[in-house]
């Protein structure tokens, strides 16, 4: 069963917008649950918050769960070769996440919080393409 190339690329794009769609979403109610009653008017109110040590490291777990999901639903978008399209977005996060760093944007995440982003997302990304990978052939075998 093979895939069209204009499908791929929209598999992949797709897979990266909904990454970034679930992070930034989980993020901001993560956010707004530790404001505990305090008025985000503008940035620094906001970065103040998203900054703290506990919001950092419960980002980086949400970001995996995130990339898992999102894994398994280019996936499962695909129909096929799902382990190579997570691996593709992963690759497209690498860039997109070193072309965001190489200019300052305070919206931005620490850099170190950046680097274990870098680290978790293409393994996490692979995993979940994996798993649908797998129920897929599960699925296919018993037909």
């Amino acid at each position: 069963m093979g895939i069209g190339i204009g499908r791929s690329v929209a598999v992949v794009v797709a897979g990266l917008l909904l990454l970034g769609f679930i992070d930034q979403t989980l993020e901001r109610a993560l956010v707004m649950v530790l404001a505990q009653g305090v008025e985000i008017k503008d940035e620094a109110t906001y970065l103040a918050i998203r900054n703290r040590p506990i919001v950092l490291a419960v980002t980086l777990v949400t970001h995996g769960l995130a990339s898992l999901l999102t894994g398994y639903v280019l996936a499962k978008l695909a129909g096929a070769r799902e382990v190579q399209h997570a691996a593709a977005t992963a690759g497209l996060f690498t860039v997109a996440m070193i072309g965001a760093s190489a200019s300052p944007n305070v919206m931005l995440p620490p850099v170190c919080v950046r680097m274990v982003m870098l680290a978790i997302t293409p393994p996490t990304l692979i995993a979940g393409a994996y798993v649908r990978g797998q129920a897929r052939a599960i699925r296919e075998e018993r037909t």
